[in-house]
């Protein structure tokens, strides 16, 4: 883990969705080996997993409408987009891009969220029989 100036874990947002990008990447790796590889140790397992992506997905779909309104927020009080009127437009433009983007993520991933939980109330079956 890295260290701020004051010896502390870095904890900046941009610090913290590097390491979540880790994780995700650590168990694409995992779950990609061969079927009978140590993929899984039991159907219960990935029931597990299944929550915990579930719950992931959903604290990344709280997250998306917050960072539109930090940027929306820093144009209206003047952080970006300085003072001239057309740079300004430009700014506000490309502002509303990211807010609509941001929105539709959200969208999707309230969506991608319902499905994991689908998937996990299926395992669950599977869970019972080990």
């Amino acid at each position: 883990m890295e260290l701020s100036g004051s010896g502390d874990v870095d904890n900046s947002p941009a610090r913290l969705a590097a390491r979540a990008e880790d994780a995700v990447r650590a168990l694409s790796l995992r779950t990609s080996g061969p079927v009978d590889g140590d993929i899984l140790a039991s159907p219960g397992e990935m029931h597990e997993v299944l929550g915990s992506l579930k719950v992931l997905v959903e604290n990344l779909a709280r997250c998306l409408p917050e960072l539109a309104t930090w940027l929306e927020q820093c144009l209206w009080c003047g952080r970006i987009g300085g003072r001239d009127p057309h740079a300004y437009g430009e700014v506000a433009e490309s502002i509303f891009e990211v807010a609509s983007a941001l929105a539709r993520a959200h969208r999707m991933s309230a969506a991608l969220s319902r499905e994991i939980q689908a998937a996990q109330a299926a395992s669950s079956d599977l869970a019972v029989t080990e």
